[in-house]
C-alpha cells in the first residue's frame, strides 16, 4: 500500500493532488483560491532546499518561462516561497497526455501528425534560441498534448536545464560533468562540453524519429550504453524500422550528426527539411514571410563583431563581405526582448567605434530556405538609403 502523500500548505491555492514527481520536485494540479482557476503548481523537494545547484536551477527555469510568451511554451502565472523555505512556481495547467504517453499507447506516428507537433516545438525553441536561452532536455515526457475542438496544442514544459547560450561560467554542472536524460542528449551533452542551439536540434533529431518509430532512436537500454551507442555508432534510419519514405532518413541523419557543424544550424531549418521530406509537394522555396532583417556597412573588424551578434541570436546571413554584411530572422522567431536588446547593443557599438559605421534595422519579407532570398535583399527597398552613419531603425522597432 503506497503511503499517503498531504498536499502542502501554499497559500492563495487548493491543491487537489499530486500530478508528478521526480528527483527535483512535485507538481500538483491546484485551484486559485480568488477564482478556482485551475493552475499546476511546481514545488521544490524540502531536503533540496540547501542545495545551490537546485536552487539556481529552479530560479532559471523561473526567469527562462518568465521570457518566453509562446503559445506553445507553458506560461508561468506566479511564483513563491512555502514556510518552510520551499520554492515553488504556479503554472498554466495544460490538459493533455503527454507525449510519452501517446507513444506509448500508439506507437509510430503518421509522418504528418509527427510535423503537427514537432513544427510548434521547433518554432517555440527558436524563439528561446533567439532569447539566448538552450533547453536541454527536449524529450516526449516533456511535452504535453492539449486539444481544444480538433485543434492540437503542444506544450513544451520543464526548462529546469535550461542554458544561457553565453553563459560561461559553471553554470549547472559544478558538482557533475554532465546534466539531462541520456536518451535526450546530444553527444557535447554527453560529454560534458559547451551546449547551444545546435544541442537542442539533436534532441529534436531524437524525439522525431522516435515519433516516426514508436521507439528510442538507441533503445531503452541503460543510460551508459545509450551514450556509447550515440557516440561511436552509426546514425539510425527511421526507415529501416518503419515503412517510410527514405528521404525522410537524410533529415534525421543530418539532426543526429555527432558534430555540431554538420547539423541544422537551427530548429527551423530542422523543421523545413522534414517538411521537405514529408510534403514535398507542399513545401515552396519561394514562398516569403516576414522577416527582421540587420543590415551594416563598416569596417571589417566591425562587420566580424556584428557577424557574430546577428548570429548569436539566430539570424541567417544573407549577404557576406568585407564592408557590408545582411542577415535575416523570421519575424515570428524575433523576441521582442531579444530585439530590443539587439538594437541596444548595435548603438552602443557605434557610439564607441573610431570609425563611422551605418547600420539598418527593419521588418521586411525574404524566402529562408533553401537560402535567403527576396525584398530583404533590396536593402532600399525597406531602408533608408543613403544610410547615416550610426544605426537607422525602422517603422515599428
Amino acid at each position: 500500500m503506497e503511503p499517503v502523500v498531504y498536499p502542502p500548505d501554499v497559500p492563495g491555492y487548493r491543491l487537489e493532488r499530486l500530478i508528478g514527481e521526480g528527483g527535483f520536485g512535485q507538481v500538483w494540479r491546484a485551484h486559485r483560491g480568488t477564482d478556482e482557476r485551475l493552475v499546476a503548481i511546481k514545488i521544490l523537494h524540502l531536503e533540496l532546499v540547501r542545495s545551490v545547484d537546485a536552487m539556481r536551477r529552479f530560479e532559471r527555469e523561473l526567469d527562462a518561462i518568465g521570457r518566453l510568451h509562446h503559445p506553445h511554451v507553458v506560461r508561468a502565472e506566479g511564483h513563491g516561497h512555502l514556510p518552510d523555505g520551499r520554492p515553488f512556481v504556479v503554472l498554466e495547467y495544460v490538459d493533455g497526455p503527454s507525449l510519452r504517453e501517446v507513444l506509448h499507447e500508439r506507437g509510430a506516428l503518421p509522418p504528418t501528425e509527427v510535423l503537427a507537433i514537432l513544427g510548434p516545438l521547433c518554432e517555440a525553441l527558436a524563439v528561446a534560441h533567439a532569447a539566448g536561452l538552450v533547453h536541454r532536455d527536449v524529450k516526449a515526457s516533456n511535452v504535453i498534448l492539449e486539444r481544444h475542438a480538433r485543434a492540437l496544442r503542444p506544450v513544451l514544459l520543464d526548462f529546469g536545464l535550461v542554458k544561457l547560450i553565453d553563459d560561461v561560467g559553471p553554470g549547472l554542472t559544478s558538482s557533475r560533468s554532465m546534466l539531462g536524460t541520456p536518451a535526450a542528449m546530444a553527444p557535447e551533452q554527453l560529454r560534458g562540453g559547451t551546449v547551444d542551439a545546435r544541442t537542442d536540434v539533436y534532441a529534436l533529431g531524437l524525439l522525431a524519429y522516435h515519433m516516426l518509430t514508436g521507439v528510442p532512436a538507441y533503445g531503452g537500454g541503460p543510460g551508459v550504453v545509450q551514450s556509447y551507442l550515440q557516440l561511436h555508432t552509426p546514425r539510425p534510419r527511421p526507415s529501416s524500422k518503419v515503412d517510410l519514405d527514405p528521404a525522410i532518413d537524410e533529415p534525421i541523419a543530418r539532426a543526429l550528426a555527432p558534430d555540431p557543424d554538420e547539423r541544422f544550424a537551427s530548429t527551423l531549418e530542422l523543421l523545413a527539411g522534414l517538411r521537405r521530406a514529408i510534403e514535398p509537394s507542399s513545401v515552396s522555396p519561394t514562398t516569403e514571410i516576414d522577416v527582421l532583417a540587420l543590415y551594416i556597412e563598416g569596417r571589417p573588424e566591425m562587420i566580424s563583431t556584428v557577424t557574430d551578434l546577428a548570429t548569436g541570436v539566430g539570424m541567417r546571413v544573407a549577404l557576406s563581405a568585407p564592408d557590408s554584411f545582411l542577415a535575416v530572422i523570421s519575424r515570428h522567431a524575433a523576441n521582442p526582448h531579444v530585439v530590443a536588446q539587439l538594437r541596444t547593443t548595435l548603438e552602443m557599438l557605434v557610439v564607441n567605434s573610431s570609425n563611422p559605421t551605418r547600420i539598418a534595422l527593419g521588418y521586411t519579407r525574404a524566402t529562408i530556405e533553401p537560402q535567403v532570398d527576396g525584398p530583404a535583399l533590396d536593402v532600399e527597398s525597406w531602408a533608408l538609403l543613403p544610410l547615416p552613419i550610426g544605426v537607422w531603425v525602422g517603422e515599428g522597432l
